[in-house]
């Protein structure tokens, strides 16, 4: 670069000598020293030392000769040696133009096909066309370039004509090398300007692929080969983005996204089936236990509320179960597996109470045979209150609050009620109702790890204490 540098000052400084001449020398050389200088530093300015150092070599040298001619008013040499690097200096460029104007192509080319990549036909399509455009004009002053060229060569009769279709030639090659050069800087803008807008919105689209193929396999239990492959997909439009291929990325994560939907409709599809079928098996278990019971014995005992209360969650279960089917026919399916869960969940407790009241009618049993009523008491609280003391905290004016757990059997209003360390009396569960109806909207849905406040168990029930 400092040899060029150093080369174009010097080819400056000879012409500033040489046009002293004027005015004291006339019949030098001129017009021939200023063409030879421009087409000397034209060689230079296009890569001709790369291409054609040999001739660009003598047409430098010859230059210099020229002036040095000049200043001796030798204008005969003077002329001939402007004449000489002339011709040295175009047989330089038309072996370098056809060589430069190819290598600009490619660059043109590539850097186009790297904008395309980055989507820049999509984030910024002007400045794309506008490059695409001019690497089109590009390939058609070259083919222009060629085709003179071809002509310079075939002409071997007029001289004047020949040396025309040269310089019309090399011209055109200058102009392709020029709107390669422009579309490639066109593109490398273009493929910035689409790197910082596509990119941040190409990684949440993978964000959102990756959650419904994670949810998909959340439904298949047993895997699904397919759904791994579309996980791979976007592991590799990550990597795209990465590398800056943004509608090789864009591509897979649609292709992934179309694939991901059909998948989780399939995998949902499946587990609500296979959901609908368990609750469908727990409720009839419930149903068949239910039957067996003697309606009669019970309603005239003090398990009377016990018994409505296992009576209205195991209906509630039976309305769920066919809910279920309902919206898995519509194909509501995560619809339908929310209502075979309630369901299920509603007969496992609806069984819990079955198995309670059947302990307590063979008790009321014991008692009419004048088995001692404070032993088997003692043995029925124990059962029915399996769960940890902990789960009650002491408040103030007799209030109580109680954490609920996932137990087994599960927790449900009346069992608290029935709890030794509550009530001890499972028909009161009401109160609790009333007392935490803000956090409880349906006396069946109690949850793992709520927080319910047990009022006292007489008197008006009130507002439970902050603490």
């Amino acid at each position: 670069m400092l040899k060029k540098k150093k080369t174009s000052v010097f080819l400056s400084a000879l012409v500033l000598f040489s046009a002293g001449f004027v005015n004291c020398a006339q019949e030098l050389p001129l017009k021939e020293l200023a063409l030879a200088k421009s087409q000397v530093e034209r060689a230079e300015r296009l890569s001709a030392e790369e291409f054609a150092p040999e001739e660009f070599s003598e047409a430098k040298k010859s230059l210099v000769s020229a002036n040095e001619f000049a200043a001796e008013e030798k204008a005969s040499d003077s002329k001939k040696s402007a004449d000489y690097a002339i011709s040295k200096a175009y047989d330089a460029l038309e072996k370098t133009l056809p060589k430069l104007a190819a290598k600009s192509r490619e660059e043109a080319v590539a850097a186009i096909d790297a904008a395309d990549e980055a989507y820049a036909s999509e984030y910024t399509p002007e400045e794309y066309k506008k490059a695409v455009a001019a690497r089109d004009a590009g390939e058609t002053k070259l083919a222009q370039a060629d085709a003179s060229l071809a002509s310079y060569l075939r002409e071997d009769k007029d001289e004047t004509a020949k040396e025309v279709k040269r310089t019309v030639a090399l011209q055109e090659y200058e102009d392709a090398h020029n709107q390669f050069q422009e579309a490639s800087k066109i593109s490398s803008d273009a493929k910035k300007v689409a790197l910082e807008k596509s990119g941040g919105s190409l990684v949440k689209s993978a964000d959102e692929v990756d959650a419904l193929l994670d949810k998909a396999a959340s439904y298949s239990k047993a895997g699904n080969p397919a759904i791994d492959e579309e996980k791979a997909r976007i592991a590799s439009a990550r990597e795209d983005i990465q590398a800056g291929k943004l509608k090789s990325a864009d591509e897979k994560i649609k292709a992934a996204r179309l694939a991901s939907a059909a998948l989780l409709q399939d995998s949902i599809k499946d587990h609500a089936k296979n959901r609908n079928t368990q609750a469908r098996e727990v409720v009839e278990d419930a149903n068949l236990r239910f039957g067996e019971l003697n309606a009669e014995s019970y309603l005239k005992s003090n398990a009377k509320e016990s018994y409505a209360s296992t009576q209205e969650n195991l209906g509630a279960s039976n309305e769920s179960l066919q809910a279920s089917g309902n919206l898995l026919e519509q194909d509501k399916f995560e619809d339908s597996i929310a209502q075979s869960e309630e369901a299920i969940r509603l007969a496992e407790i609806s069984i819990d109470q079955i198995e309670t009241l059947k302990g307590k009618n063979n008790v009321a049993k014991t008692d009419r045979n004048a088995v001692d009523a404070d032993s088997d008491k003692t043995t029925e609280n124990k059962d029915s209150n399996q769960t940890s003391s902990s789960q009650i905290e002491e408040l103030s004016g007799g209030w109580k609050r109680y954490t609920v757990e996932k137990s087994n059997p599960a927790d449900c209003l009346w069992r608290i009620a029935d709890r030794e360390d509550v009530y001890n009396d499972a028909k009161l569960w009401p109160r609790i109702f009333e007392a935490n109806r803000k956090s409880i909207r349906n006396k069946n849905l109690i949850y793992p790890k709520q927080k319910l406040n047990i009022p006292p168990k007489t008197g008006k029930i009130g507002k439970a204490p902050k603490q």
